[in-house]
């Protein structure tokens, strides 16, 4: 049987990038009636957080990606989370002690960096090697444990790249135990794929020179490796990579400004309202961490709209679940024809590595904004309000507060008209509470004594609309007001300004009948109130 796997480190939340490659997995294996597993790779016990496995199990959630074995969401790590596993590991690290294919080494970062300094010197890569000169051979500090990598080529056949050939020259004996004890990735991630019965591993180029390593480790282990393939990575249009640190980059930025444009606002101020501590805040803000903890904070307290690079960014957005899947399906995948919109089921029934291609993919934003658009408009009401209350989880505009019938209107008044769910969310805040005036859209429709005589039109020719206040009752007036003015439809806008607080809104019969009658009379009267003085500056 197919068996993938995805293997994420919780050191903060899940990539888009590492998104496509669980979507590639989990296409793979359901293809061929295979297995998919989700395992946590958890080792690095600095940076690995509780709170990142559960966001990336969350983000899968979300995506649809279901997982055959592996965490279980809201129950205690199980043997699926690396740092489970330690007894597993060491069992198979004392084999390879006792054979010979690893030793302990005691050198020092100070050491080393003296050792890597003197190679840079003499112009020369520095490899470490058992038999090298000035190893240290004991020490006071805890030793790591290094594997002896062969003293030889490493040729295997990639899926998707063909044959691969690294010479015995650029291997170096790498670390599999670190001085705290916990395998290294290298290590851990061989361990665990032959015991998880992982047949294909598809990941990321990046590790594409990991897998000689790989391969040796399963060799002196006397088992039989998976077949590998390594995909493109996912660049920027201007062929950069999409990091996480743009958003913790723009986060800093703000808040810094933030602080010395509001004298009363400090720092712990600050932090108690994003929800960390001062000295947290204090140390992201000079560069010294990039914390996507913090900077996830950062964006909520100050309504931040950050670079989108992780998939809860995505969501936060607007953006559909299906309509991201399908998108970076496409990013190194092609399925033929031209074929762009394709569902879930198409995705599984085409998807091969054969489509794969070898060079880096590109994050099209502009496509991605169309496609979701597209999602948007031939959704169904239903997946539609699922899709709105998904969003509403995790935001927070006004539109979390809308009934169920409020929120089957306004799919009905923006879905033609939006590419992203938070547009429909911050374009409809008017329907939730007073509006915002445009000053530019007052100054042109409001800005003489005739546009406020008409406004003064208008509000008596709605006052007259008995109830009900229907599309019906308010057809007629409508265009009584559509006529006004010297030119046709500028005393609607007029209107329009009043009620929305800009010269652009869903239909305005439709707006009228969702404000309802008292909302809309007020607005209009309000507005008469502040009178034109009030927008002049």
């Amino acid at each position: 049987m197919i068996r993938t796997r995805f293997a994420p480190s919780p050191t903060g939340y899940l990539h888009v990038g590492g998104a496509r490659t669980a979507l590639f997995n989990w296409l793979f294996a359901r293809k061929y009636g295979g297995e998919f597993v989700l395992r946590i790779e958890d080792t690095d016990q600095v940076r690995s957080t509780a709170e990142s496995a559960a966001g990336i199990l969350t983000d899968l959630q979300w995506l649809g990606l279901d997982w055959d074995k592996g965490p279980v969401p809201g129950i205690t790590k199980n043997e699926y989370f690396q740092s489970m596993r330690l007894d597993i590991y060491n069992q198979y690290l004392n084999q390879l002690l006792e054979t010979g294919a690893a030793y302990e080494a005691y050198e020092t970062p100070a050491q080393l960096a003296v050792m890597r300094a003197k190679a840079e010197k003499e112009k020369r890569p520095f490899r470490y090697r058992k038999n090298m000169a000035g190893r240290a051979t004991a020490g006071t500090d805890p030793s790591v444990v290094r594997f002896e990598m062969p003293h030889k080529t490493v040729e295997f056949n990639d899926l998707i790249l063909g044959s691969i050939s690294v010479g015995g020259e650029e291997h170096d004996d790498i670390v599999i135990r670190k001085s705290d004890g916990f395998p290294t990735y290298h290590f851990a991630v061989v361990v665990d794929d032959h015991l998880m019965g992982i047949t294909h591993v598809l990941r990321a180029q990046e590790h594409l020179m990991n897998t000689p390593k790989h391969l040796s480790l399963y060799q002196a282990l006397g088992w039989t490796p998976p077949e590998h393939a390594h995909m493109p990575l996912v660049f920027n249009m201007d062929n950069t990579k999409m990091s996480k640190r743009d958003k913790s980059k723009a986060a800093r930025h703000a808040a810094q400004m933030r602080l010395k444009q509001d004298a009363s606002l400090t720092v712990d101020v600050l932090a108690a309202k994003a929800g960390i501590t001062g000295s947290a805040l204090q140390a992201f803000l000079h560069q010294k961490q990039d914390d996507p903890i913090i900077t996830s904070a950062l964006a909520g307290t100050l309504n931040l709209q950050l670079p989108e690079i992780d998939v809860q960014d995505f969501r936060r957005s607007g953006y559909l679940a299906d309509a991201l899947l399908n998108f970076i399906a496409l990013i190194g995948w092609a399925p033929g024809e031209n074929r762009e919109i394709l569902t879930r089921e198409e995705l599984r029934s085409l998807f091969s590595l054969d489509g794969i291609g070898k060079t880096n993919g590109r994050f099209d934003r502009k496509k991605l904004l169309w496609m979701n658009g597209e999602y948007i408009r031939r959704a169904n009401t239903s997946t539609l309000t699922a899709a709105i209350a998904n969003f509403n989880a995790v935001t927070d505009f006004p539109l979390k507060h809308a009934s169920a019938a409020m929120t089957q209107n306004l799919i009905g008044m923006y879905r033609e008209r939006i590419g992203t769910i938070a547009e429909m969310a911050e374009n409809s805040r008017f329907f939730f509470g007073p509006p915002t005036y445009e000053s530019k859209s007052v100054k042109k429709y409001l800005a003489t004594a005739a546009d406020a005589a008409h406004l003064r039109q208008v509000a008596a020719i709605l006052g007259k609309v008995a109830d009900p206040w229907t599309a019906e009752s308010l057809s007629a007036p409508m265009e009584r007001i559509i006529e006004l003015g010297e030119k046709r439809g500028v005393v609607a806008q007029i209107l329009r300004v009043a009620v929305s607080g800009g010269a652009v809104s869903p239909p305005l019969l439709e707006t009228l009948v969702l404000l309802g009658k008292e909302t809309s009379m007020q607005r209009i009267a309000e507005l008469e109130r502040m009178g034109l003085a009030g927008f002049e500056a």
